[in-house]
C-alpha cells in the first residue's frame, strides 16, 4: 500500500479534495463567507475536507463555523502551534531554531506538504475570498511536474515601487510574480524537494526583510516551476483594470475589502454569501464602525503606504533574494 495517497475516500467512496485556510478569530467571519460560497458552487461529485489552520482559535468561532458542515463538506480545526511544535521537535528540521517561533505562523502554507503527508495535492486559500466558481475545477487543473499553480499578482502591476522591489529585491520578473492567496499545491513534489527545510535553512541564514513574507519566499523558491492559472482563479478588485465577467475565485486583496469600503468591485457577490454565513450582521456592523472612525481609516491607509516605503527602502539594499540567487543557484527548489 502506498505510504502517501492522493486522496481519501469517504463513506460514499467520493474523492476528497483537501482545502486549507489559515485564520485567527478576527477572520472567522470572512472564512464563513468563503465557505458558504464554496459549498453552494462546488461539484457534488467530490467531498471536501476543509482544514482550518489556526493559532488558539476560540471555541465561539469554532462553534459558529461548524453549522456550515454537511455530509460531504467537513471542517477540521488544526492547531498551528501544536502541530508545528511537534513537527519542529520530531522532524529533520529540529536543528533549525528561531528567536520568535510564533513568526512562523505567517509562513504556515509553506509547511502544508510536510504536515499533511497523506495528500499528494491540495488547495490553499486566503480567507478574504469568495468562490462563485466550482472549486473542483481548480483541483482538476493539471500541474505536471510544477510545484504550484497560481495566478500572476496583477494588483501590483501598476505600482512602480512594488514592481522595482520584485525585480530587484525578490529577483523574479514582476509580470510573473504570483499571488500566494490562491494556490494549487503539488504537495508530493514539494515534500520531495524539502521546501519546508530549504525555507528554514535560508530564513535562518539570511532572514530577509520582506514586504510580503510568505509570498516573496514562495516566488523565490518556486520560480521556474510554477503553473500559471487563468486569472479568473484569483480575480482581485482593481480600479486600473476591467473586472472579470466570470470570476471563479474573487480575492479581496490588500485594501479592496467590502468590510473596509462602501463600494468595491464584486462586493455584491461578497454580500450575497455573507447573508448565508451566519456572520452578516457582525460584518456589516464592523464595516460601519470602521468607516465612521477616521483614525482607523487613516491607520489602515498608513499601513499600505508603509509597505510602499518599505519596498523602496529594501530595493536599495545590497543583500537581497536576487543577490543571493545570483551566486547560489541552489536557493531555488528547481535550479
Amino acid at each position: 500500500m502506498r505510504a502517501v495517497i492522493l486522496h481519501q475516500k469517504n463513506q460514499y467512496d467520493m474523492q476528497t479534495i483537501p482545502v486549507f485556510f489559515s485564520i485567527d478569530d478576527a477572520y472567522a467571519p470572512f472564512l464563513a463567507v468563503a465557505l458558504a460560497s464554496i459549498k453552494e458552487n462546488a461539484s457534488p461529485r467530490y467531498a471536501y475536507h476543509i482544514h482550518i489552520l489556526n493559532d488558539n482559535l476560540s471555541e465561539e468561532s469554532r462553534s459558529r463555523l461548524k453549522p456550515l458542515e454537511e455530509s460531504n463538506f467537513t471542517l477540521e480545526f488544526v492547531s498551528l502551534t501544536d502541530r508545528l511544535s511537534r513537527f519542529m521537535a520530531d522532524s529533520r528540521l529540529r536543528n533549525h531554531r528561531f528567536q520568535a517561533f510564533s513568526s512562523l505562523s505567517i509562513y504556515f502554507r509553506l509547511f502544508i506538504p510536510e504536515l499533511f503527508p497523506q495528500y499528494d495535492k491540495g488547495i490553499y486559500l486566503d480567507a478574504d475570498i469568495v468562490v462563485p466558481g466550482d472549486i473542483s475545477r481548480l483541483w482538476e487543473e493539471p500541474l505536471g511536474n510544477n510545484l504550484i499553480g497560481a495566478c500572476a499578482d496583477y494588483s501590483i502591476q501598476h505600482i512602480a515601487p512594488f514592481m522595482r522591489y520584485i525585480d530587484q529585491y525578490v529577483g523574479v520578473d514582476h509580470r510573473n510574480y504570483v499571488n500566494s492567496g490562491v494556490l494549487l499545491m503539488n504537495l508530493k513534489r514539494l515534500r520531495q524537494l524539502d521546501m519546508a527545510g530549504r525555507f528554514l535553512q535560508w530564513m535562518r541564514r539570511y532572514n530577509f526583510a520582506t514586504v510580503a513574507p510568505d509570498q516573496d519566499y514562495l516566488n523565490a523558491l518556486c520560480w521556474g516551476a510554477i503553473h500559471y492559472l487563468d486569472p479568473n482563479w484569483d480575480a482581485m478588485p482593481n480600479e486600473r483594470i476591467r473586472s472579470f465577467d466570470n470570476p471563479q475565485i474573487i480575492h479581496f486583496n490588500l485594501g479592496a475589502k467590502p468590510w473596509l469600503n462602501e463600494s468595491v468591485p464584486y462586493d455584491d457577490v461578497f454580500w450575497k454569501y455573507a447573508a448565508q454565513s451566519g456572520f452578516e450582521a457582525e460584518i456589516r456592523a464592523r464595516c460601519t464602525a470602521f468607516l465612521q472612525d477616521p483614525e482607523a481609516v487613516a491607520r489602515y491607509q498608513g499601513g499600505i503606504d508603509g509597505l510602499i516605503r518599505m519596498a523602496v527602502e529594501l530595493t536599495t539594499r545590497r543583500t537581497s533574494f536576487r543577490s543571493i540567487i545570483t551566486t547560489r543557484k541552489e536557493f531555488r527548489l528547481c535550479c
